[in-house]
Formats: C-alpha cells, structure tokens, sequence
C-alpha cells in the first residue's frame, strides 16, 4: 500500500486495495477513509466473503468498495488482490472521451483498448456488479468517470498492472500532446 502511495497512484484517502486468504473464506481490505501514506495495520479489516461479516479494530468499516471486492473473487477463482486507484493520467482518460489503448509490456492484449464499465456510484451494488463481470475476462479495467481496477494473483501483480495501465495513460496523454 505504501508503493501505490509512493508512485503517487492513490491521492490521499481515495482508493483501495485486499487480498484473499489461503482458504479463500476471507479477504483483507483496507478500511474506509485509510490513510495509504501512514497506513497501519488496524487500517486492515478481515472480511468473511459469504455473510460480509468484519473484524474491526477500534469503529473501522471496510471500505464502501467491499462488495466490489467480494464480487471479484467470486467470478474469478485464479485471483488473489485486487487494487483499486485513482492514478491521474488512467484516471484523466476515465473521465475524458477517449479510450486508452492497450500498449505491449504486460501480458497479451485482450483487444485494441482497456475495457471500460459505465460509470455507477462509488460503493453501489450496481458498480460492484458491472465492474466485476467486465473483470471476469480481464485483468484492468477503467471505470468511467471514477477510475482504475486491477487484479492478480497476488498483491505485487495487481499493483504492477496498475502501474502499467497509469504508464500507458501517461504515454498516450504526451503523445497526443506531442502531436497537437
């Protein structure tokens, strides 16, 4: 968590990331409101994945993402983390029209641009749900007007595709820049 902060993918409170346990009954996600910068380890909430019931310490909530979270680990056996940013270049093209392209460097490219979800309200159920099913074939995806998602099968490789799909953004914005 303090990579992603360090590489300035999450601005302040706004993000955040889990990752399943071994038996793949729980999952531990950050809590509503954390400071990724100091980030603690009373700042990590243990969530059971069927009844979203939570271990807190002190009146920390998991974060209004969980059932986003849960969902993926769901439809997705073979992941293990999920990460959700609010890097500014990835974020810049979620909120602008026009698409990020899919660029070498990481893995096979599924299509010409990154998936994108339709934008819902941060927390709601139908952000969880649509934002989970375009997961289910894909490893990164934009969230329109909100910002970026990625999976692995462990922490380092959701936080690397992060890394990946804000390098990109940032690419394609100076190029477009370059070339005005």
């Amino acid at each position: 968590a303090h990579h992603i902060y360090d590489k300035d993918m999450i601005l302040g409170k706004a993000g955040n990331i889990s990752i399943l346990d071994e038996n793949n009954k729980f999952m531990y996600i950050t809590a509503s409101g954390t400071d990724f910068k100091s980030l603690r380890h009373e700042d990590i909430l243990k969530v059971n994945l069927d009844d979203l019931s939570y271990v807190s310490h002190g009146d920390r909530v998991p974060s209004m993402e969980t059932n986003l979270h849960v969902n993926v680990y769901k439809k997705r056996s073979d992941v293990k983390s999920v990460v959700h940013v609010h890097s500014p270049y990835a974020t810049a093209f979620a909120f602008s029209n026009r698409r990020l392209r899919q660029l070498e460097g990481f893995g096979e490219i599924t299509g010409e641009y990154i998936t994108e979800v339709d934008y819902y309200p941060p927390g709601s159920k139908k952000l969880a749900q649509h934002a989970s099913d375009a997961l289910k074939n894909e490893d990164k995806v934009l969230l329109k007007d909100h910002g970026v998602i990625t999976v692995g099968e462990n922490i380092d490789e959701a936080t690397l595709l992060c890394e990946y799909v804000e390098g990109i953004a940032k690419t394609q914005y100076i190029t477009h820049v370059l070339n005005l």
